[in-house]
């Protein structure tokens, strides 16, 4: 375990374990402090390939959504991961790409299995850069981070949005609750 300071954000907590016996890693990143009144989403534009090195922060509270390749990661998906733009979509290939040609590949029709094959080959021309994208990370504690190259200063490529969290995601947080 151990605590990272991630600049112009917070300190986060990264855990990490590997099993002696069997090899079996896991990772896991936990933001700490107060819970925000509001929570946050990030928008960047990712159009040059040095891009794909930003930093990200993905808490287990955060959503990810890439309209351009049809992506869409509901909270809890992934867990919490601290890695680079890129690292995090060739963990989304990965996943998703194991998941669906080793399990249901056999049973899977022609037009379905044509259509996950365009979106992978989608996803790796994104992950290699040669096609840009944007990406909005939703977190509704406002724990989820993409790096600013341009810090202090506004990132031109990158929009910051406040919001009110719902009654559904307070609920879903276990907030309202905690409300006296």
């Amino acid at each position: 375990m151990k605590t990272v300071n991630i600049p112009h954000f917070k300190d986060v907590i990264i855990m990490s374990t590997v099993c002696e016996h069997c090899g079996f890693k896991s990772n896991e990143v936990k933001t700490g402090g107060e819970i925000p009144d509001k929570g946050r989403k990030v928008i960047l534009k990712v159009t040059d390939p040095e891009d794909l090195a930003r930093d990200i922060l993905k808490s287990e509270t955060c959503g990810l959504v890439i309209p351009e390749l049809n992506l869409d990661l509901t909270p809890g998906t992934l867990g919490g991961r601290f890695t680079t733009i890129e690292g995090l979509l060739n963990q989304v290939y990965e996943e998703l790409h194991g998941r669906v040609f080793s399990e249901t590949s056999d049973s899977m029709d022609a037009e379905t299995k044509t259509r996950w094959t365009s979106f992978f080959a989608k996803l790796q021309d994104a992950i290699s850069g040669r096609i840009g994208f944007t990406i909005i990370a939703e977190d509704p504690l406002a724990a989820s981070y993409i790096q600013n190259v341009y810090a202090p200063d506004n990132d031109p490529n990158m929009i910051i949005e406040d919001f009110e969290r719902t009654h559904d995601q307070n609920e879903d947080l276990g907030l309202n609750d905690m409300k006296a």
